[in-house]
């Protein structure tokens, strides 16, 4: 973990830790390991994330966040957070990777190439304190070449419990924190579909077709039911690009659309992967957009065993954690193949974090939302609860 604080248009205090990933998450894949250099040697013995998050918001100490490519060092730090069952303050979030893209024309918007498009001093690429000093000069040299001098005015935040503004969406949670039905709002929203019009076919791992349809939207996009001659982009969800050549078999709507591009109409066709990296926003990212949406639509989902689990423990002199996670465990143990996550109906692979397995969650985002929903059910049925640590001082230090 690295932070860097700006202070008056300057860099004046940064810091950084080793963290110890916890158990059951701490496998280091070489790939990894080739990109940052960190072995598990050298965390043995450094501290885990529940230590390290309080001087964390200590630091920042209610600053607003800022990173390159913010998706991804929010997830992170809302997965680790979730994987001690800490809670995460309120925080907006900016990004500079599409501050970048906005006013800078360049072959590809990672850290290194921004940067020395700026033309700013080397640095040592994923060493986290580097990247983010790196990420601050990127910010300043931005807003010094766009004339303003606040981050609101020079893009749009991304919260975690915020939404960022777009027309006919949703400006905040809604029920448990959910999205609704086809809101991506969530994604930043850029226009990179802008004047495409866009068909889908065969059948889609991560989206029903409303869901597709309402992404498509989402990023400046037309959808269309079957292919015409204004379709200008066929998404295969089952396309096997292994075996996309000539003489092979195709559906209905797919050979239409090789009739028309052999015809000469700028028609591209594309798989599901295709059009996510189209997109530029993660699988990620993606998925868990798409489970905060199917989870609002299943009004008292929240299982009965929460709530009688919780009030057994009533008067039981525990800590915080072990009572949450006694509230919360699912009283047929850990689910088995083919079981579903009891808020979006997702499943449970084998490789989900123990913690989330043993509630039934899918993931760190249902998860989030099974507590959010518990919390609010036991407040309700006036269910006492031993207080939840707080970093109130640290965060508005």
């Amino acid at each position: 973990m690295g932070l860097a604080k700006i202070r008056d248009g300057g860099i004046v205090e940064t810091a950084s830790w080793l963290i110890a990933p916890p158990e059951g998450l701490d496998h280091f894949a070489p790939r990894n390991v080739a990109i940052h250099g960190i072995t598990a040697k050298e965390v043995d013995g450094a501290p885990s994330w529940a230590r390290v998050f309080p001087e964390v918001l200590s630091f920042a100490g209610g600053d607003l966040f800022v990173a390159h490519n913010a998706s991804f060092d929010r997830s992170v730090f809302r997965k680790a957070s979730a994987a001690f069952d800490l809670e995460v303050p309120d925080t907006v979030w900016y990004d500079t990777l599409p501050i970048a893209r906005r006013l800078l024309t360049l072959g590809s918007y990672s850290l290194p190439f921004v940067a020395n498009a700026l033309g700013l001093e080397d640095f040592t690429h994923h060493e986290a304190e580097a990247d983010a000093v790196q990420a601050a000069r990127i910010l300043l040299t931005l807003a010094g070449r766009s004339g303003v001098d606040s981050i609101a005015e020079l893009a749009n935040p991304l919260g975690i419990h915020s939404v960022p503004t777009r027309p006919g969406s949703l400006s905040r949670p809604v029920g448990d924190g959910s999205r609704a039905a086809g809101d991506f709002s969530s994604l930043a929203a850029t226009d990179v579909l802008a004047g495409e019009s866009v068909v889908f076919t065969g059948t889609l791992s991560l989206h029903t077709r409303a869901e597709a349809h309402a992404l498509v939207e989402h990023y400046g996009g037309t959808w269309q039911k079957s292919v015409t001659k204004a379709t200008t982009i066929l998404v295969s969800g089952d396309l096997d690009p292994r075996t996309f050549r000539p003489g092979a078999e195709f559906s209905r709507k797919l050979q239409k659309a090789m009739d028309l591009a052999e015809k000469g109409q700028p028609l591209e066709i594309l798989t599901e992967q295709d059009l996510i990296d189209r997109l530029d926003i993660g699988q990620e990212a993606l998925e868990a957009a798409t489970r905060e949406q199917r989870a609002v639509g299943r009004a008292g989902w929240l299982p009965l065993h929460v709530v009688e689990q919780a009030r057994a423990l009533t008067g039981e002199d525990l800590n915080y954690s072990t009572w949450l996670r006694q509230a919360l465990r699912h009283p047929a143990g850990h689910p088995g193949a083919g079981d579903q996550c009891l808020r979006c109906e997702g499943m449970i692979g084998p490789d989900v974090y123990w913690m989330f397995r043993e509630r039934w969650m899918c993931s760190p985002e249902c998860n989030d939302g099974l507590k959010r929903a518990a919390k609010k059910a036991w407040s309700d049925q006036g269910i006492d609860r031993p207080s939840a640590p707080s970093y109130a001082a640290s965060w508005a230090r």
